[in-house]
């Protein structure tokens, strides 16, 4: 691509300088020197020294019209091709080099070289006429000379032949003003070239910047659709994976058995999380997630957020510590906040060997005082070297990690902080020194005579387990294309007590609706048929407002995810943990 438009610049440039002087030596244009060269043959014909000022006028016309006919026939020719160019460019020149020959002749054909008188008459029509003739075809060096050298060199050559001191000094004079002329002229046609140049390699560079941004944005575009692919076609099997190993929890086995399966279950959670987080990114980078901003209560924030991280803390044996003055109330999204702050709270843990963890708020001029929350996140860990400061927030980038220990995450944290950061517009800082720890600085809006909302249980909160048990339904139909998902589903809720009736399809489904008893039924998203599992599930409603409805989907296209939530049916992403998949039921 680079090559094909360095090749096409210049051709262009020639074009528009080519164009440029056809416009200037239009066929009216050319009609032009018969006002000037009129009234000088009449003068010399007059009153004037022995010569041929009518054959001089004559032969003025007769190019005049024969360049005035070229000109109109180029014209009705319509558009140059580019392989025209160049010999258009020589007739014109050929033309121009005929006028300007005959502004040169008419010292001679006038009989001005007689005269000083008539030289000097001469030279003021000639110099006029260099002058603006020059000007006029300023657009390429070589048009320039075809007119003005001719024209001037007839009258130098003249005031030579008459000689005395007025002949030499016209003939100096004439010289002199010929190479001003040229010179100018010349730096015109130059600057000309040069600008037009400048322009084509700007419009060139931008539009291979252009393109490189579109490449970036396409790469990015299949990377976020790559990771929701991959992510939906994992997490099919890893669902059943993770719905076997919540059966064999429940079973007997001996220790070590327990201690393998108890080691099988933190993988597939590890795991999941991996999948979690990419989908996080993928999302992000589709524009997916659009912020909800309210009031939150600063202290209802750090209960959850400690909540969540002081277990992780204390298993590294580190102190986690969040301080907050007052009720202080921000202005943010609940969930994507809480994820970013969380993000920050984990990677400090992560990274903190000894010591601990500060997360504070701060209000007032400690915070800026511009009406923001600053929240902090502190800790005693390995710090960041400066020259990594700014690529710790690039994906898959891990600090003390050469033998990438999944245990220590995939390297996306601060990158999804970053992308929530942004789409927050909510600025964030960073301090570190090695050895000595890190510090992230956060300024969220603070809410001002607003009423906090209430934190509300997510799809994922927990019901007791005992109003779990006590509240399932005991005859469960689970629909799903996965014959490991059906029968791995099948079995959790059989080790819970209930009956599970499976189905590949949804005519199986009708059929065992009919059949049996059904109390609620679980449906993946994607099913045989052109029906789906919302639209199957969404008909049930209406016609069986009893029965309890729950979709599983492993789903991450936004679009996807968008049309399920607008439903209004309850649903869980793939992998499900068994636990929730209960509480679901049981509500």
């Amino acid at each position: 691509m680079p090559s094909t438009n360095t090749a096409t610049a210049p051709l262009a440039v020639q074009r528009i300088r080519l164009e440029l002087l056809l416009q200037k030596t239009g066929a009216v244009r050319i009609l032009s020197p018969i006002p000037f060269a009129t009234p000088l043959a009449v003068l010399f014909h007059l009153d004037g020294p022995p010569g041929h000022p009518l054959l001089w006028l004559g032969l003025f016309y007769v190019v005049i019209f024969v360049t005035y006919l070229q000109r109109r026939r180029l014209e009705a020719r319509g558009s140059i091709q580019d392989h025209e160019m160049a010999s258009v460019l020589r007739g014109r020149v050929r033309d121009i080099l005929l006028l300007g020959s005959m502004w040169g002749s008419a010292a001679w054909l006038l009989g001005a070289y007689q005269s000083a008188d008539a030289l000097v008459l001469t030279a003021v029509f000639i110099m006029g006429a260099i002058s603006l003739g020059s000007a006029i075809v300023s657009t390429h060096r070589q048009t320039i000379a075809a007119f003005s050298i001719p024209a001037a060199f007839g009258l130098i050559s003249a005031s030579v032949w008459h000689g005395g001191l007025v002949g030499w000094i016209l003939a100096v004079c004439m010289t002199l003003f010929l190479v001003m002329t040229l010179k100018w002229t010349f730096q015109q046609a130059d600057l000309l070239e040069q600008s037009l140049t400048v322009r084509f390699e700007k419009e060139d560079l931008a539009r291979r910047l252009e393109q490189q941004v579109e490449l970036v944005e396409n790469a990015n575009r299949e990377k976020s659709r790559f990771l929701a692919s991959a992510s939906h076609d994992l997490r099919q099997p890893l669902h059943a994976i993770s719905l076997f190993t919540s059966v064999l929890e429940r079973s007997r086995f001996d220790p070590e058995s327990t201690q393998t399966i108890t080691r099988l279950s933190q993988s597939v959670r590890m795991l999941n999380q991996s999948l979690d987080t990419m989908l996080d990114v993928s999302r992000l980078d589709a524009g997916a997630v659009q912020p909800i901003l309210k009031p939150l209560k600063v202290h209802e924030l750090f209960m959850s957020l400690n909540h969540t991280f002081a277990a992780s803390a204390e298993n590294r044996n580190l102190q986690i510590r969040f301080r907050s003055p007052g009720d202080l109330v921000v202005l943010s999204d609940v969930q994507l906040l809480t994820r970013l702050l969380g993000n920050l709270i984990d990677n400090a843990i992560k990274y903190t060997r000894t010591g601990g963890v500060l997360v504070a708020a701060r209000s007032g001029a400690a915070a800026g005082g511009d009406g923001r929350i600053c929240f902090e996140v502190v800790d005693t860990g390995i710090g960041i070297a400066s020259e990594h400061q700014q690529r710790v927030f690039d994906e898959f980038f891990q600090l003390d990690n050469p033998q990438r220990d999944r245990a220590a995450g995939l390297g996306i944290g601060l990158s999804i902080v970053k992308r929530l950061s942004t789409l927050l517009d909510h600025p964030m800082a960073m301090s570190s020194r090695p050895q000595r720890g890190t510090r992230f600085r956060v300024w969220v809006p603070q809410a001002a005579g607003q009423t906090p909302e209430q934190a509300k249980p997510s799809e994922t909160d927990c019901v007791p387990a005992a109003h779990a048990a006590k509240n399932l339904p005991q005859q469960v139909l689970v629909i799903d294309d996965e014959p490991t998902s059906r029968e791995a589903m099948a079995l959790l809720l059989s080790a819970h007590g209930c009956t599970a009736h499976t189905a590949g399809d949804l005519e199986q489904a009708q059929r065992l609706l009919a059949r049996n008893p059904i109390e609620a039924v679980v449906s993946d998203v994607r099913l045989p048929g052109e029906r789906n599992g919302v639209d199957f599930l969404l008909a049930l409603r209406r016609t069986s407002p009893h029965l309890r409805t729950l979709l599983v989907t492993g789903e991450t296209a936004p679009q996807r995810i968008a049309e399920i939530r607008s439903s209004g049916l309850p649903f869980l992403h793939k992998p499900v943990r068994a636990e929730q998949l209960i509480e679901a039921l049981a509500r």
